[in-house]
């Protein structure tokens, strides 16, 4: 079992173009720019690093590889997003996706320029996420009142993403469920929460709806994302304490998977070779 104050950290991203990429994650997205060079830049907000982008020379995109589906930024209450949502219609909303409640939760989706998927959300209190008859959690996807949203929002000058914005979740594309099933929860140890059959699995510390999400709706069977293509490049797992790290560490080493080190950060690839750095969560 993965300690229950495991969260994800930062995503990383190849991106074509990182100015354009910093802009739009700026400009649009409201994003803090914490660092940049002519082929990197960092953005999140004064609490934290939340999107790392690495340029990409001569990439190429394959659509059918596994990878991102989408990371997910948290804003902490509901005047938040809807206070985000008026900036974003104010920006003309581009690359608009669209948006759904799932009881846990309400949700705006939409992609950056380069075509990664973003979803911005804010949490329902867990007293009042929906529940089965079993007393399981379950989340459903019903239709987001945008215009009840976004009459909640305060229509003056917009000072960016709120500071305890984190990155609430990622979701992935996989080749294969019962493979994403036997890495996830068999061995990192994270807990199931709902999977649909050969579909979509969503896997979480803590009892939250889920902290990673995998589907194969766009990737069954699919390759891994190739070192020279665009899109996700690693994403974060953060420990509460160097215990609780290390004590994944060891399940993982017996569990026959091979770790880097480099300083704090431990690397592995889970089995679509999608790379995740683990570390001590210092925020």
């Amino acid at each position: 079992m993965i300690d229950p104050n495991t969260c994800v950290g930062a995503v990383t991203l190849k991106v074509a173009d990182v100015q354009k990429s910093v802009e739009f994650y700026h400009s649009v997205i409201g994003l803090m720019v914490l660092g940049q060079t002519a082929e990197s830049a960092v953005l999140g907000t004064a609490d934290r690093p939340l999107i790392h982008l690495r340029h990409l020379a001569n990439g190429r995109s394959v659509p059918n590889a596994t990878g991102l589906y989408h990371f997910a930024l948290r804003v902490p209450t509901r005047q938040d997003l809807a206070d985000w949502l008026h900036h974003y219609g104010m920006k003309d909303a581009p690359y608009w996706q669209g948006s759904a409640d799932h009881g846990v939760s309400e949700a705006i989706y939409l992609s950056d320029p380069e075509g990664n998927g973003i979803e911005v959300y804010r949490d329902r209190h867990r007293s009042e996420w929906p529940k089965g008859r079993d007393g399981s959690l379950t989340m459903y996807t019903e239709a987001l009142d945008l215009q009840g949203l976004l009459g909640e929002a305060d229509r003056s000058a917009w000072p960016g993403m709120a500071p305890k914005t984190d990155m609430g979740h990622i979701h992935l594309k996989a080749a294969d469920i019962a493979t994403a099933r036997q890495f996830y929860v068999d061995t990192l140890g994270f807990d199931q929460i709902i999977e649909l059959p050969n579909s979509a699995l969503f896997v979480s510390a803590g009892g939250y709806h889920h902290h990673i999400g995998l589907n194969t709706w766009h990737s069954r069977q699919g390759p891994p994302l190739a070192d020279d293509a665009y899109g996700l490049a690693e994403y974060e797992i953060l420990f509460a304490g160097q215990d609780a790290l290390d004590a994944t560490l060891s399940r993982l080493k017996a569990g026959g998977v091979s770790i880097g080190q480099f300083g704090d950060r431990h690397t592995v690839e889970d089995p679509f070779q999608i790379k995740i750095v683990m570390r001590v969560n210092e925020s």
